[in-house]
């Protein structure tokens, strides 16, 4: 049950901070920018534990696209952190005539293998990536629009 609230407090928690970090018309989503998105871990014995997720916006996204949205896992603790799960989803869109929905854009599972291990203080480009794919029968509305993608990850503390 404990463990389920961490959880639940964790997504909650990145959720809420990658919605301000990545909102559509932010300045900082232009081309080459980096999203510095927060996760947080934990388990009963240590409490939450922060980190940040990075990832590369994807660009040039039409019917029939598919594009791979590469992830950095920055670990600014003095200890190792282990990665345990990595979800991302579509949250918004740019354009009221292409609403953010599984038919318009597709956010698939995380190519890579988990779990990762980060070093104290240190930065991680994790091996794989995630698939953001624009069905072929989406809206040719959606053509060229920004999507806000909410990436969130659960990582512990790992022992000595």
């Amino acid at each position: 049950m404990l463990k389920s609230w961490w959880t639940a407090a964790a997504l909650a928690a990145v959720l809420a901070g990658v919605l301000v970090a990545v909102a559509p018309d932010a300045p900082s989503v232009r081309d080459g920018d980096v999203l510095r998105l927060v996760g947080q871990g934990g388990d009963h014995r240590d409490g939450p534990l922060y980190f940040t997720l990075e990832g590369k916006p994807v660009r040039g996204l039409h019917p029939g696209a598919v594009r791979q949205m590469k992830i950095t896992v920055r670990n600014p603790l003095g200890f190792r952190l282990s990665l345990q799960r990595l979800t991302a989803k579509v949250s918004s869109s740019s354009r009221r005539g292409c609403p953010a929905n599984s038919q318009n854009l597709q956010v698939r599972e995380f190519s890579g293998r988990l779990p990762a291990t980060v070093a104290a203080t240190g930065r991680t480009e994790l091996a794989g990536s995630i698939p953001i794919v624009m069905p072929v029968g989406a809206s040719q509305k959606c053509a060229g629009a920004r999507f806000t993608i909410t990436v969130s990850g659960v990582g512990h503390r790992m022992n000595r």
